[in-house]
């Protein structure tokens, strides 16, 4: 009868693991791919740019031929 009841005890416990495990991997993996979207979406308008010098690289500000395009980070959409 001891026995019955350990392995029932110990079947509920592998199988609750193992139901935790697989909701909070879904959960994780969902959270990250609203992160992806989100990044994706808001596009990159309010980085800063600079285009210096004479060269052969497109400008995006000005479609002019440039030789280097800096870019930068911004922390507005952060706030």
């Amino acid at each position: 009868m001891k026995k019955k009841v350990l392995l029932a005890g110990m079947s509920l416990l592998v199988m609750t693991m193992v139901c935790y495990g697989s909701f909070h991997k879904e959960k994780t993996e969902s959270a990250l791919l609203m992160e992806n979207i989100e990044a994706l979406a808001g596009g990159e308008s309010h980085v800063p740019m600079h285009c210096v010098g004479f060269g052969t690289v497109d400008c995006p500000i000005n479609h002019e031929k440039v030789k280097i395009v800096a870019t930068g980070y911004s922390l507005e959409d952060l706030y």
